[in-house]
């Protein structure tokens, strides 16, 4: 139950629901999701070691902001590092079926470009880049990962204009790139691919 509350509440924050400086109460939320007060606080925390929800100090809890400078300065940056090294430390691994799965998610990632769900684009988005990194079967590397990624994508949806442009071909472009670029299993050929995704 509390990973069902974790995540809807994460999507509701990072879908557009839920927008930055908005204040939250757990009793509101148990209300409204029809849950003890319990649950709520455990997928609070959890939401809080992400970055997505601030709580200080005898003050009720609000959703977070992310500045682009944050994103440019330190999150970029620190995705990048991370994601290197996840790729670099499953390539040897990477086996036809893992590509066959990364098919999948791509081919879900362009439908829901196609069909301009934004919310599906967000979701698959992260599912492709989040399946290689819970490759290393790094759990602390993969809670790193999740928690910056999720900060670059909630500062995307509340200040990108991509949503309203509706063009994904670069978005979609990128993806088959890197893709690509992965299945030669070549680290010189992923690194300036992946350089360019993130940047």
């Amino acid at each position: 139950m509390r990973n069902q509350i974790y995540q809807d509440i994460k999507d509701a924050v990072i879908g557009g629901q839920l927008k930055p400086g908005q204040r939250l109460r757990e009793q509101d939320l148990s209300n409204d999701m029809g849950v003890s007060r319990g649950p709520i606080r455990e997928a609070i925390l959890l939401l809080e070691r992400e970055g997505l929800l601030v709580t200080q100090t005898h003050r009720e809890t609000t959703v977070a902001q992310v500045e682009k400078e944050e994103v440019d300065g330190l999150l970029n940056p620190l995705r990048l590092l991370l994601e290197s090294f996840c790729i670099q430390k499953i390539i040897s691994l990477l086996s036809d079926e893992h590509f066959s799965d990364l098919d999948n998610i791509l081919n879900d990632l362009i439908d829901a470009c196609k069909n301009q769900d934004l919310g599906k684009v967000v979701k698959k988005d992260l599912q492709f880049h989040e399946y290689l990194v819970s490759l290393t079967e790094e759990p602390y590397l993969i809670s790193l990962w999740s928690g910056v990624s999720s900060r670059i994508v909630f500062h995307f949806m509340n200040n990108s204009q991509i949503h309203q442009q509706n063009d994904f071909s670069l978005f979609i472009s990128e993806h088959v790139q890197l893709l690509n670029a992965i299945k030669t299993k070549d680290w010189s050929n992923i690194e300036p691919v992946l350089r360019k995704h993130i940047y």
